[in-house]
């Protein structure tokens, strides 16, 4: 067939609790992604990714507030012209401008030759809670390139943006993206906005300004050694769920935004290592974050048939100081079927405005059970330890 099906999805229930002395916080979520393209050799293509979460003993938050509880990430159906050509409606984002977000709304592309067109016309999601919203309307058209095979290839867009707010013009910008791989061994991906409009005091200038851009850069200098190399001044990101721990929102947040340097190097089949260095500056260093993390990974032991990883980390920004060190031991219990995971970090951080340390003791450990080929089971426990609060234990 000239369009062949291909389907996967996945179900899954997952409940979180956090305890805190005598306190108790239990939340429940529910998933459902469901990606079918060209279902039953047709030109209809669907991508669907749905949550549902709430906390036990509250649901009047959910009636009150039914969009923080219902998220629809993606909902959107495609129909497909040809190979290179095609139309989509609902949610959806479009991997061509992806730093865009989603798009509610119609998405038409045409395909000729290496060249391609494309147009867009819809609504942006609320920013509130990611609903519908029908006072956010967004349309604008791009032209794109692609050329090369699968790990040589060139791809970019220019795309033509106008985003609206009750009727009026809120943001028109252009946008640009661009990925290349020069060699199998050399990366680059760039993507950028320009605004072309602004109200300042209430005067409309059209003079071009700079409002994201994001520079990432990976070269494989060896079969043992690889760098990279990205730059990265972005907006903030807007997390509408996130169920991580502290320590590590806090350092994500510090070190996403600036100039970012890494790499990685093989000592042997066994062992290989890495670091990342970032630096967040501004003329005012009002923001300044700077941050080290390296780790050693060592892969089957001989005596214990298990994976060891250590790493370290070092963080330092205008309001706190941070270090944390730790070890993770992985082990494969029963062949394909039951995976442990066992770990320990030893945090230390001190806010600049605040006379003593904080240091925490952090454990964990879980355990991942393949039943059968379709269903899993997963089972995670973290207890954070200091001497001044009662334990946080999460589940």
């Amino acid at each position: 067939p000239v369009f062949k099906q291909k389907i996967k999805g996945r179900i899954s229930a997952a409940s979180y609790s956090s305890f805190y002395g005598d306190e108790a916080t239990h939340r429940m979520r529910y998933t459902l992604t469901y990606q079918g393209n060209n279902l039953k050799n047709s030109r209809f293509s669907t991508d669907n990714y749905i949550s549902f979460r709430h906390t036990i003993g509250e649901w009047n938050t959910v009636k009150e507030r039914p969009g923080d509880a219902l998220k629809v990430y993606s909902l959107s159906v495609k129909y497909d012209f040809d190979k290179k050509s095609s139309i989509a409606l609902g949610r959806k984002i479009n991997y061509r401008i992806s730093s865009m977000g989603a798009i509610d709304g119609l998405q038409y592309e045409k395909g000729l030759g290496h060249i391609l067109f494309g147009a867009i016309g819809g609504w942006r999601p609320d920013y509130t809670d990611y609903g519908f919203n029908s006072h956010l309307l967004q349309f604008g058209a791009y032209i794109g390139h692609s050329s090369g095979k699968s790990n040589t290839m060139v791809e970019s867009t220019l795309a033509f943006v106008e985003q609206r707010n009750h009727s009026k013009t809120d943001r028109r910008f252009v946008y640009f993206q661009h990925s290349n791989s020069f060699t199998k061994d050399l990366n680059l991906f760039i993507s950028f906005e320009t605004d072309l409009y602004q109200i300042v005091d209430s005067v409309v200038t059209h003079s071009p300004s700079l409002t994201n851009l994001l520079l990432s850069l990976r070269y494989k200098v060896s079969k043992k050694l690889s760098l990279s190399i990205s730059y990265d001044n972005r907006k903030n990101i807007i997390y509408y769920e996130s169920y991580k721990n502290y320590i590590d929102q806090l350092i994500e947040n510090e070190t996403r935004q600036g100039l970012r340097f890494g790499g990685n190097y093989r000592f042997s089949k066994l062992i290989t290592g890495g670091f990342n260095a970032s630096w967040r500056f501004q003329k005012s260093d009002l923001n300044l974050s700077k941050n080290i993390n390296a780790y050693l990974n060592i892969n089957r032991l001989p005596w214990a048939k298990a994976s060891i990883s250590l790493s370290g980390n070092l963080l330092q920004t205008n309001y706190l100081d941070s270090k944390i060190y730790g070890v993770q031991v992985s082990k494969e219990i029963i062949r394909t079927k039951l995976q442990a995971e066992v770990y320990y970090r030893w945090v230390d951080y001190q806010y600049k405005n605040y006379e003593n340390k904080i240091q925490q003791q952090i454990g964990g450990i879980d355990l991942s059970w393949n039943i059968s080929r379709k269903l899993a089971f997963y089972i995670y426990y973290e207890g954070t330890f200091d001497h001044k609060n009662k334990p946080f234990n999460r589940l």
